[in-house]
């Protein structure tokens, strides 16, 4: 549908408009303007926006159009928390942003959502059409807000919550990355040794007829086979990939696993401390922007992204609605840390919980990065060792059969 720019006046205000509508043509978008008493000045098409179609390339604009990233919602929250606290009108704000937007699928969200908007739909039912783009979360935070009228308190909460997200998703990445690129160039280094170096060596040997240890004759049929077999290692390479990660999105898998690396030596402080954190800054931004205890919980749940704790949430839930405190009833359920326990069992005692849930988070978000920069230090040597041992491996069973020659010689 094509979009229209217009300056029109208040027919009850006598204030002067300037927007855009969505439209079939210029009559029928005068005549919705006329429906919400906007006497109409000026208007036009305009082909830049991607608010419906467009004059020529639409096709290809729309195969190649990408959707928006967690990245480019931030972005235009931040900057309509800054139009909506500069006391810039709602319709107004969401147009600055429609052109302002690089993404053009996003833009064209932005220009449905003023058209809601302006229809005397509100806010946060505007957002709520898009769910792929906006969370729960952000839509329950807005009506809220719509609710208490606190809209650019909370935009300004909202804006800080998503890039906080983003930092914690970088700080997973990050800390994955390192024993990710470890592991792979360790494989590699072993496939081109066993592949590559072994066979030209044991070649050489047995034009000798050198007896070769134990050892060299495992090595050097180890090499053979995956010689032989090289697609077929690929391709059981392949279907395990698939495989795992099938499982993993199946709800028994995906528990498992988060369970897994919840709990697990080396990675699951870092993990576990992702997870609290997330949790804790997640229910102080939304019960600071007056939604309830358990319907925070709830939505909270929802975006930790571990079900080993999102398990212990779902009980805590059950347990608030019962009557229990909150503290009470994640220390039942073993998987939150004591001095977490100890903080929210003070924030409930002197009402002051979201305080304090800001207060875990923060100091989380410090012991990420120290879990982070810990572990990157850990994995390092051991990577090391195991690479050395491999070389070790591999050079004594040159050696050995090299020592038997030379005794031959002599």
């Amino acid at each position: 549908m094509p979009l229209f720019v217009y300056t029109g006046q208040n027919a009850q205000t006598g204030k002067k408009v300037k927007s855009s509508v969505e439209a079939d043509s210029v009559k029928e978008a005068k005549l919705r303007l006329r429906k919400q008493g906007i006497y109409v000045l000026e208007i036009r098409q305009d082909d830049k926006a991607m608010g419906g179609e467009l004059s020529g390339g639409t096709l290809m604009q729309k195969l190649t159009r990408k959707a928006p990233t967690p990245e480019d919602v931030s972005i235009a929250t931040k900057q309509f928390s800054i139009l909506i606290r500069a006391a810039v009108d709602i319709s107004e704000s969401l147009r600055s942003i429609s052109d302002q937007v690089e993404n053009e699928e996003l833009r064209s969200i932005y220009v449905k959502i003023r058209e809601m908007v302006s229809e005397g739909k509100s806010l946060s039912h505007a957002h709520a059409q898009f769910p792929k783009v906006f969370s729960s979360i952000y839509t329950n935070m807005i009506a809220a807000a719509e609710k208490s009228g606190a809209l650019p308190l909370v935009m300004r909460r909202l804006s800080d919550f998503m890039m906080y997200q983003l930092a914690i998703k970088r700080k997973v990445v990050g800390a994955l990355t390192y024993p990710a690129i470890m592991v792979l160039v360790a494989i590699g280094v072993t496939i081109f040794l066993f592949v590559s170096v072994l066979p030209k060596i044991t070649k050489a040997f047995s034009s000798l007829k050198v007896t070769l240890p134990w050892y060299s004759v495992l090595l050097n049929d180890i090499s053979a086979w995956l010689q032989a077999n090289w697609v077929l290692c690929l391709v059981a390479a392949g279907l395990a990939a698939v495989g795992f990660r099938y499982w993993v999105r199946t709800p028994k898998g995906k528990y498992k696993f988060d369970r897994f690396a919840y709990t697990a030596p080396v990675i699951g402080p870092v993990m576990q401390r992702v997870a609290i954190s997330r949790f804790a800054k997640t229910l102080s931004t939304v019960l600071s922007s007056g939604v309830r205890i358990v319907e925070g919980l709830s939505l909270t749940r929802n975006v930790i992204g571990n079900a080993y704790l999102e398990e212990a949430i779902d009980d805590a839930i059950q347990k608030v609605q019962d009557g229990e405190k909150l503290a009470f009833a994640l220390e039942r359920s073993g998987r939150v840390p004591g001095m977490v326990i100890h903080m929210l069992r003070t924030g409930e005692k002197t009402g002051r919980l979201e305080e304090m849930l800001t207060n875990i988070a923060e100091a989380y978000d410090e012991e990420v990065d120290h879990k982070i920069s810990s572990t990157t230090k850990l994995i390092e040597p051991v990577m090391m060792v195991f690479m050395a041992g491999l070389v070790f491996l591999i050079v004594m069973s040159v050696l050995g059969p090299m020592m038997q020659a030379m005794n031959a010689l002599k």
